[in-house]
């Protein structure tokens, strides 16, 4: 092998490296190696333009050979934590950053890659902490600040969070990191214009920003602006084709807009170019279900339970088996409440069918509901739901929402025998008494709960009810049970609206009011559920786009019999639906007082 100057070529690799000549560094290093195979500068350097170019195994490999010849360089165990930190090898990595800072104690950069790695496992306050102690170091230091940020905003923390992303972009102005980051915060907070703001400095820094562009887009979605959103979403993708996490944001935008099909395209997409994508997965159920594909929609279904929601709306984790929906007879059924109070209301209905399965069924169950439902066909051990392990012992469990895959529901067998819902025979004699009175009497909730993901779209305000009011013969009753009841405060001082949710405790004393209403109109809530679960006619008012259990182009549902849709003709077109609620009310009306006048006539 001819001789070659060692030192000329390292200076030379290191020359193409920071030029980002990366082919021609990675031969020169080679050369060197070949020369002196323990030349640790050379062992280091290859190993770091492997961990460049994602080429983690071999970086883990020449770093640990540099330090073997060298251990007392605190640079080279920095790096070999970031290359097993690549390899999700965390324990590993975060004894490499040790010693690093074992050798140099105020090295900020190993600090501030700790608190990455322990961001990546979830740890974001120690997170924080390890962040901080860099900053003690290199108080200018933008990416601790963005890093802090980020731990904040992943505990919702969003006022501090925005906070140390504004110093991190004081610090360092052409950080389109931390004006991105920062945006997701303010769309977090509904602070839509400032986070497009936000957005638009990272891409006037860096016009490829893929995350900039799908950002944006999502906010003109929240903003109602699909046309806008779309276009943003296309340049993220028009940029790089293979970016999951748009064709995903792609189909909600569409699937708001009822594109079901084009919906449903975009997340096979997604799921194509990331097969474990389990936010697209169950998004692709939800508008699968939408659509009235029952069959692939519950198999979708499933994917909840993997999703960044999951302790929302999954958060079970037992060692026991789950329940496939065989004979569990002489067994212990563990059955989950899941998600909302309406969404147990709506499946509790399969109940019976288990228990005709087997033993002994046990149901968690929310507080609210429990004097409603204790004495529900089906359930032979009432658990109230909380954050603890339940103390009961149990052989197999499921979850209530798993069960109409389990029974292999379809449009034509969903089990709708009504009522399963029964009112308190002592409250709701009490109520009638209250209630008692000539006039049709309609219950009403304009808003649903302030937390629901969706309830921007689905609630609307006390002032569209008002026009009902003035129908001749009609008397409202409000059913609404928390901070939205203020608006009672606001209705027309000629709009006389009683209010017996003043008097609820509990949904035992709804179901009672409700038991004695003639109609209950309602906005998407519980209280549907309840009303339809119960039997009593109920109509929903509906988002242009809503939730899948009501599906699209129908003004009837196959899961309640005596239950209207009445839906929006255009996004957030509230007057049109009410228009239409009042007329049919006001015929309503007309055929009740007719109807009386001609009992009291015969009486």
């Amino acid at each position: 092998m001819p001789m070659i100057d060692i030192v000329e070529t390292i200076r030379k690799a290191v020359r193409d490296h920071q030029a980002g000549r990366l082919t021609e560094a990675e031969q020169q290093y080679q050369l060197v190696l070949k020369s002196e195979p323990d030349k640790s500068v050379a062992l280091y350097s290859l190993g770091l333009l492997f961990l460049q170019t994602s080429r983690y195994k071999e970086a883990v490999e020449l770093v640990n050979k540099a330090i073997a010849k060298n251990p007392q360089v605190p640079q080279f165990h920095n790096t070999l934590g970031l290359a097993f930190e690549s390899l999700g090898r965390f324990e590993e990595a975060m004894a490499a950053y040790r010693q690093a800072v074992l050798l140099k104690h105020d090295y900020a950069e190993a600090y501030h890659n700790m608190g990455i790695a322990l961001h990546s496992q979830g740890q974001f306050a120690a997170a924080i902490e390890k962040c901080k102690l860099a900053l003690s170091f290199q108080p200018d230091y933008a990416q601790a600040y963005n890093t802090i940020g980020y731990a904040l905003q992943m505990q919702e923390q969003f006022d501090e969070a925005i906070e140390a992303y504004q110093q991190a972009v004081r610090l360092k102005p052409d950080y389109a990191e931390a004006y991105n980051h920062l945006g997701v915060v303010l769309n977090a907070q509904k602070r839509y214009d400032q986070a497009l703001d936000s957005y638009t400095k990272a891409l006037q820094l860096d016009p490829d920003y893929i995350e900039a562009y799908n950002n944006i887009g999502v906010v003109w979605h929240a903003k109602g602006q699909f046309t806008e959103a779309v276009a943003a979403i296309e340049q993220a993708l028009r940029i790089n084709p293979e970016f999951a996490e748009a064709y995903y944001n792609l189909g909600n935008i569409l699937k708001e807009q009822r594109k079901c099909a084009e919906a449903i395209k975009s997340y096979n997409q997604a799921i194509q170019l990331k097969p474990d994508y389990a936010d697209a997965h169950w998004n692709l159920a939800n508008t699968l279900l939408l659509n009235g594909d029952f069959t692939q929609g519950w198999q979708e279904y499933q994917w909840r339970q993997k999703t960044r929601w999951k302790n929302i709306v999954y958060p079970h984790d037992h060692s026991e088996p789950r329940w496939d929906g065989s004979s569990f007879a002489g067994k212990r059924l563990f059955v989950h409440c899941e998600q909302g109070l309406g969404d147990t209301l709506q499946f509790i209905r399969y109940l019976p069918m288990v228990k005709a399965l087997g033993g002994t069924v046990i149901f968690t169950l929310m507080q609210p509901l429990i004097s409603l439902l204790d004495q529900f066909e089906g359930i032979d051990k009432l658990v109230v739901l909380s954050s603890d392990k339940p103390d009961v012992k149990f052989d197999f469990y499921i979850s209530l929402m798993d069960l109409p895959a389990i029974f292999r529901t379809t449009l034509d067998s969903i089990p709708d025998s009504l009522p399963y819902v029964y009112a308190d025979s002592t409250k709701s004699d009490y109520w009638r008494t209250k209630l008692d009175g000539p006039d049709f009497k309609v219950g009403i909730v304009w808003a649903g709960s302030p937390k629901h993901e969706n309830d921007h779209n689905r609630s609307c305000m006390l002032k569209y009810f008002a026009p009902l009011a003035s129908i001749e013969g009609v008397r409202l009753y409000s059913l609404q049970k928390d901070a939205s009841a203020t608006q009672l405060r606001q209705f027309p001082a000629e709009m006389v609206l009683a209010n017996p949710a003043e008097e609820f405790e509990d949904f035992t004393d709804t179901a009672a009011v409700i038991e004695n209403l003639d109609l209950v109109i309602s906005v998407d809530t519980a209280i549907v559920h309840l009303a339809g679960a119960m039997g009593k006619s109920v109509w929903t008012l509906l988002p242009f786009a809503p939730d899948w259990r009501w599906m699209l182009d129908r003004d009837d549902s196959p899961w309640y019999p005596t239950m209207r849709l009445f839906r929006q003709e255009k996004w957030g077109d509230w007057d049109t639906v009410f228009a239409r609620v009042a007329e049919q009310l006001r015929i309503l009306t007309e055929n009740h007082i007719a109807e009386t006048s001609l009992t009291n006539q015969a009486g």
